[in-house]
């Protein structure tokens, strides 16, 4: 008996955090996360780990060292981190957004999909329509298309400048083979965002060909090879003009576009950002 009340007593010291200790590792969260602004990876990680070890209980410091982890390129050791978040806040939607997003770019669309349902019930998190977008490409991606689609609208009328959920809901049209829907949200994406949008460009060249729109097709393709030479984007789009008969090509004669390449992908986009609060964009 007074070896069980004994085990008792260490288990509540161990789980005692002081608020001195909780102050100091919101502290170091907060200098972790300017670390990572700065691009000084490991700084960000030696000091979110101190934040991590100062208060166990606390899920921002997993979750920011997590996301320090995925920029070193360190995904195992992201995977750990955001299991042990999960853990001490399981049903926190910011955590499970960014997990989700991790498993689904390592490959688990399971597991991603789960966290993205499971971040939904979180009824406080403040930008639902992320996780709606990033359910709804994770279904697609998983071949369940027609069960992607009410995500993928959710998210655009929940927040209808957010160019991901349009691109998402693109490639989820796509995937449903309907065209007419697909290529109006592609245009929105360009419409919104004109400098982020070579994904959506590429995307509504490729179904214009495949639609039999050809000029039009051809046109944007070229715009892509020119715009983004040497990239994916560039290799996607080559593979798309290649369809068209061969009296309807012709090769790119502009010289480069002002537009940078877009952050969004074309087939392959990821899910939306991660957005920790305690890191900051």
């Amino acid at each position: 008996m007074r070896a069980l009340l004994v085990i008792g007593m260490l288990a509540l010291v161990a789980g005692c955090v002081s608020p001195t200790r909780i102050a100091r590792s919101a502290a170091k969260v907060d200098l972790g996360a300017a670390y990572y602004r700065e691009g000084n990876t490991e700084g960000a990680i030696t000091t979110l780990r101190d934040a991590a070890k100062l208060d166990p209980r606390a899920w921002r410091p997993q979750n920011a060292l997590a996301i320090a982890y995925i920029a070193k390129g360190e995904l195992d050791l992201a995977d750990e981190a955001f299991r042990r978040a999960r853990r001490v806040a399981p049903g926190e939607a910011e955590v499970l957004n960014n997990h989700g997003t991790l498993l689904l770019k390592t490959g688990r669309l399971d597991e991603a999909i789960l966290a993205f349902e499971l971040a939904l019930q979180d009824l406080d998190y403040r930008t639902p329509a992320m996780i709606h977008s990033n359910l709804a490409y994770a279904l697609v991606q998983a071949g369940r298309a027609d069960e992607a689609l009410p995500y993928a609208r959710e998210a655009t009328r929940r927040a209808p400048t957010m160019c991901e959920a349009w691109f998402h809901l693109g490639l989820v049209q796509e995937a449903r083979t309907d065209a007419l829907a697909a290529l109006e949200a592609y245009r929105q994406v360009s419409e919104l965002c004109p400098a982020d949008s070579l994904g959506s460009r590429l995307r509504t060249g490729c179904l214009q060909v495949q639609v039999g729109l050809a000029d039009e097709g051809r046109a944007a393709l070229e715009d892509v090879v020119i715009t983004a030479p040497g990239t994916p984007f560039a290799d996607e789009a080559r593979a798309c003009l290649d369809t068209l008969p061969s009296s309807l090509r012709a090769p790119p004669t502009r010289g480069p576009s002002s537009l940078a390449p877009s952050a969004l992908a074309p087939s392959t986009l990821a899910p939306s950002t991660l957005v920790p609060s305690s890191l900051g964009r």
